[in-house]
């Protein structure tokens, strides 16, 4: 077997996020997951919430209904076409913030400069049903929805991964130094 043909056994057979910026910390599955057409990012217990939050969810939204990223294998992964399409679906994805924060809009937070620390947890079950994005500040929400919209691929207009359950946690101290970061499976 020659190198190019094992090169591409290995790329069918592993699957793997590519998200940038990369999270301190990933841990995957391997239970398909649908994405529904319908999804919905609601916020859960924010009030006199800037528009920042909601606009990026809207954002988000409608990235993942126009989105057509496929994967990157030989086949695009339609040999995965029949586990995808009888996957469980996710139907929605909560925004909330962690007990404590204090809620500025994007702008804000963004200009505070150096030091300013941006963390957020997102957790996408195997079952479906709903996801879970919790964060600090709207910064953190917004780096976790731009993670949540890098995991999922099209197939034939079906949003899916092949990894669930999805396990983020992303700490960002801006100025200091980043622990090194952990994965369970390579990304």
């Amino acid at each position: 077997m020659n190198f190019l043909s094992l090169f591409c056994a290995f790329l069918c057979l592993t699957p793997a996020l590519a998200i940038w910026p990369r999270p301190q910390n990933l841990t995957t599955g391997s239970t398909p997951l649908r994405l529904s057409s319908t999804i919905y990012i609601k916020l859960s217990g924010i009030n006199q919430t800037p528009s920042d939050p909601s606009d990026a969810a809207t954002r988000t939204t409608n990235f993942l209904k126009t989105d057509k990223l496929q994967a990157l294998t030989p086949d695009r992964r339609a040999s995965s076409s029949s586990a995808v399409h009888s996957a469980r679906t996710l139907s929605s994805l909560t925004l909330k913030f962690n007990p404590g924060a204090t809620v500025t809009s994007l702008s804000s937070e963004a200009t505070q400069g150096l030091g300013a620390c941006v963390n957020y947890g997102l957790q996408v079950p195997a079952n479906g049903g709903s996801a879970m994005l919790s964060a600090n500040t709207a910064l953190g929400l917004f780096r976790g929805l731009t993670t949540f919209g890098q995991l999922w691929y099209d197939l034939d207009g079906t949003m899916y991964t092949l990894q669930a359950p999805i396990q983020v946690t992303d700490l960002a101290n801006f100025g200091s130094q980043v622990p090194q970061q952990q994965h369970s499976r390579p990304i």
